[in-house]
Parts: structure tokens; C-alpha cells; sequence
């Protein structure tokens, strides 16, 4: 197996560039080992998504940071459908962006596949939600 295959991917799934971009620094900063990918298209999002699982891809993303809000029409939520119903892609940990979270505890959390956030406006609150997750969700036992 390739070192590729071995170092996670973490896919943040965005309308706003800057989030992405913040996402992206945050990780980088926090040396947290992981391949960082991203879209800001969910409609591309959800065709590579649904090319993988049709294909059975075993470079899944290990975690996927959605915010479905700010796509146009139902774009977002559609790829939310995806992510739900596709047997090769349900297993996928999520981190959704929402208005108002149900849960922000994720250690609490780690058991539901569905993490839910409220994105902080700060980049800096931004940044340490994105490093929390991301490491949290890597220290899962799986990953060991």
C-alpha cells in the first residue's frame, strides 16, 4: 500500500473559498497528517463522490466537512442525500454545518456518524473547529 492510501483524506465540501482556504491552513498548521482535498461545487462534489462508490474506491475520504447551506437550489442537500444512501459511501464520518448545532461535543459525539457544527464567523474559531474534528476523528480506533 502506497503512503498515499495510508494518510487519510479529509475533504471539505464548500461553497465560500475562504472556509475552504481556512480548513486547509488550519490543518496544515496543526500538523495533523492527512491529504487535504476539497470542492466548492457540490454537484462535482457529489459526481466524484458517486464515481467512487460505483467504482468501490478504497481512497475514501476518512472525514467529509460539509456545509450544504450556501450551495445554490438543493445542491447541498442533494449531495447530503448521497452521502446517506450509497451503502460505499455511508460509512464516511461527516461533519455538517448547520444554523443551529445539535451537538457541538463531538467527544461525546464519536459514535454517531454525524457530527453537527455551527461554523464560527472567526477564522481563528474556525480553524481550531476544523483541527478538533479532523484529530478527533483520526484518533479513532480504526485508524490505529
Amino acid at each position: 500500500m502506497s503512503d498515499s492510501h495510508r494518510i487519510p483524506r479529509i475533504l471539505v465540501i464548500d461553497a465560500d473559498l475562504d472556509a475552504i482556504e481556512t480548513a486547509r491552513f488550519a490543518l496544515w498548521r496543526s500538523h495533523t497528517p492527512c491529504r487535504f482535498e476539497w470542492f466548492d461545487d457540490a454537484e462535482v462534489a457529489n459526481a466524484s463522490l458517486l464515481a467512487q462508490a460505483l467504482c468501490r474506491s478504497r481512497d475514501l475520504p476518512a472525514l467529509i466537512l460539509l456545509d450544504p447551506r450556501k450551495f445554490p437550489g438543493t445542491e447541498g442537500y442533494e449531495l447530503l442525500r448521497t452521502l446517506c444512501v450509497y451503502q460505499t459511501l455511508v460509512h464516511i464520518p461527516l461533519v455538517l454545518f448547520t444554523e443551529s448545532p445539535l451537538s457541538s461535543n463531538f467527544a461525546q459525539e464519536q459514535d454517531s456518524r454525524i457530527w453537527y457544527a455551527a461554523k464560527p464567523a472567526r477564522a481563528a474559531e474556525h480553524m481550531d473547529l476544523v483541527t478538533r474534528c479532523v484529530q478527533q476523528r483520526l484518533r479513532q480506533p480504526e485508524f490505529h
